[in-house]
């Protein structure tokens, strides 16, 4: 559960760096920024080919369906207006820009979504278009040997169990994870601000002036609301049969979210 929160902090935190990017380099982006940016962080996660990062992208795109699936409404006439797509569709956009990537990895995450193989295959070239058209807009501004240096900060939560997402985010690293990868090869000015706080809303958002992307702490216990409620609903049987699963709990966990539809 907690690497379920991490795993999907840290996506929210790449999908804010891609509004960074996009803001500081004043990139073009046609259609919806929130999709391009949703496939931007999607390229700039799979196209570092590490499972702990391919993991994430499972759990990211779990943490969509389970939104979805918690909004038992269904859609509501303002998420047709809003800036992002719906919940089931960013998640299954996130399983494309994976399939697309490295099909060998996820084919089993796929095959528990039912997820076509006839999509399967629009996505392998879905993917490239999406890494090689982002690539070619960020080359100009990528450069050998530059270094940017961030601004990391956990901000004290002023709760107790907010506090307990706080240090959870901490000992993971998952702000630094930004200032790693974003810190080499980008020409990026120093100075970038990465906070972790309480915001009072379940929130990430870019500020282009400030220069600063905040994780609200908020949007952990939201996650962890999400799967400790997954794993309320599942019967004795499926809890069971995650001790039988190969690889970590988390993993397995990832693999039979979708089972059940």
């Amino acid at each position: 559960g907690q690497q379920f929160v991490v795993n999907n902090a840290i996506f929210i935190l790449f999908h804010e760096a891609g509004h960074m990017l996009v803001s500081e380099f004043n990139l073009p982006v046609l259609g919806r920024e929130e999709d391009a940016v949703d496939a931007l962080s999607s390229v700039l996660l799979l196209g570092a080919e590490d499972e702990d990062l391919y993991t994430t992208m499972q759990d990211a795109a779990d943490g969509w369906f389970l939104l979805d699936e918690a909004n038992e409404d269904g859609p509501q006439e303002d998420d047709f207006m809003g800036t992002h797509g719906l919940d089931r569709q960013r998640a299954y956009s996130i399983v494309c820009m994976m399939t697309g990537a490295n099909a060998e990895f996820f084919d089993e995450f796929a095959d528990s979504l039912e997820f076509p193989e006839d999509r399967r295959e629009e996505c392998l070239f879905e993917y490239e278009k999406a890494r090689d058209s982002w690539m070619s807009l960020l080359a100009a501004n990528m450069k050998e040997g530059a270094k940017t240096r961030f601004d990391v900060r956990y901000e004290p939560a002023g709760d107790a169990d907010l506090q307990a997402f706080a240090d959870l985010l901490k000992s993971a690293g998952a702000l630094e994870t930004i200032a790693t990868v974003f810190g080499e090869g980008y020409n990026l000015k120093d100075g970038i601000k990465i906070t972790g706080t309480a915001c009072g809303v379940e929130n990430a958002f870019w500020d282009p002036e400030a220069r600063e992307i905040t994780y609200c702490y908020e949007m952990a216990a939201f996650h962890a609301g999400l799967i400790a409620n997954w794993f309320e609903n599942q019967g004795s049987e499926d809890t069971s049969s995650n001790d039988d699963a190969t690889g970590s709990g988390d993993e397995a966990t990832s693999v039979k979210l979708k089972r059940k539809e």
